[in-house]
Order: C-alpha cells, then sequence, then structure tokens
C-alpha cells in the first residue's frame, strides 16, 4: 500500500491533498516514526516462513527498509505539493503533526536525515576504494559519476528528500527550525547538512518547479 501512496503522490498534487483530507497523516505518522510497520504478504520472501534464519532475517531487514524508503518519499512529496492554497489546511495539518508530541517527529527527522546522510557518504567513500573504482580509472570511465551512482543508491536520494522535508519544516514553522537545529547540534552537525542535501538534490535536476522549490528553500533557510 505504502508503495502505491508513494507512486500515487509522487506526481500529483491532488493526490497529495486526499491523501491528508481523508485523515492519512494518522496512519502514516506510526510507520514515519518507526512504530508500525504494515505486515509483509504471505507471498512476498519477507512474508514467508524459513528454515533459513539468516536468509528471512536478511528479508525482512529488506522489507522494513522498503518501508521506510517509501515513508520518506510520501513526505516528501506531500512537502512538494501541500500549499497555503490547498484546499481544508492540508498543508497547516501536515506541519502541526511535526509540533505534537514535543516535537517528536523532528527529532525522527533528524536521526533519518543524519543516518542517510552517513549511508550515503560511507557507499561513496567505498567506491571510490573499490577494484571496480580503479577499473573504471584505467579504462578512462567518469570515476566521480559512478561514484555518485553508489552514492545515490545507497542512502543518498533519500538524504535528498529528507533535507527537503527538514527545509519545509523549518520554514513553516520557528519552533520546529530551532529544535531540528539544536538536535542537529547534539549530532555533532547543523544546518550544513540540510544544505547539502538540497544543493546536490537541485543539481541533478532540470529547471522546473521542483529545482525552483529547492532552490529557495536554500535561499530562506
Amino acid at each position: 500500500a505504502l508503495r502505491v501512496l508513494s507512486n500515487l503522490t509522487s506526481t500529483s498534487t491532488q493526490s497529495s491533498e486526499t491523501l491528508v483530507e481523508l485523515h492519512g497523516l494518522k496512519t502514516l505518522m506510526p510507520v514515519y516514526m518507526g512504530r508500525t510497520f504494515p505486515k509483509p504478504a504471505p507471498c512476498t520472501p519477507a512474508g514467508r516462513s524459513s528454515a533459513n534464519h539468516k536468509k528471512a532475517k536478511r528479508a525482512k531487514r529488506e522489507w522494513m527498509q522498503g518501508i521506510e524508503s517509501h515513508m520518506i518519499q510520501v513526505m516528501y512529496s506531500l512537502t512538494r505539493y501541500l500549499t497555503d492554497a490547498s484546499p481544508h489546511d492540508v498543508k497547516q495539518r501536515l506541519v502541526a503533526k511535526f509540533l505534537e508530541s514535543d516535537l517528536e517527529k523532528c527529532d525522527r527527522l533528524v536521526e533519518l536525515l543524519v543516518k542517510y546522510d552517513e549511508m550515503a557518504r560511507l557507499a561513496e567513500y567505498k567506491y571510490y576504494k573499490s577494484d571496480e573504482a580503479e577499473e573504471a580509472e584505467q579504462l578512462g570511465l567518469d570515476v566521480d559519476l559512478a561514484a555518485l551512482a553508489a552514492k545515490l543508491k545507497n542512502g543518498g536520494d533519500l538524504f535528498h528528500r529528507l533535507g527537503a522535508i527538514a527545509a519545509f519544516v523549518s520554514l513553516e514553522s520557528k519552533r520546529c527550525h530551532e529544535h531540528i537545529l539544536e538536535q542537529l547540534q547534539l549530532k555533532q552537525s547543523g544546518i550544513g547538512v540540510i544544505k547539502v542535501a538540497l544543493e546536490e538534490f537541485a543539481t541533478g535536476l532540470e529547471d522546473g518547479e521542483q529545482k525552483k522549490q529547492l532552490v529557495n528553500y536554500l535561499s530562506a533557510i
């Protein structure tokens, strides 16, 4: 279901608005917080019983990673498409969720942002140190481009979207902005990590409304 929501909201303002209008955040937020995960279908590797415990554990881990990935994609789409002109105060309702319960959703946002930043950086580092990179260099291939692909595949793409979510929330709420900065500082980081995410994200996009939004975030944050 999350995959379907991710696909629907990724290209549709109406789908994003309808999701919030129909109280979808009540179901989505526990998943975002990592407290609730949909059960895998019995026909999937994660849902099937297996005597191979390592294989079963890996399948479950991949399933949960997929859920988290789709959740981040959905959240990013909401911040991308919901505006002050959206009906039924759906944008304000989304922002309000980040202010609830002592701003715990901002804490979760920072946790995910730092997590995926580290994952992406590690993937990039490992590629540069790999035999594959050495072989590519000898063949005259673009090693930096291959390293970027490895980075995006292993967390970079989600890091970019989390940076956009953090920018959206920070600009919509002063309390969220201050809290996010405090939490980043506790993790030996700062506003720079959000700016890096936005810059990298915008650089990879063609000119258009999506890129314009990210550039506006950068100038305002």
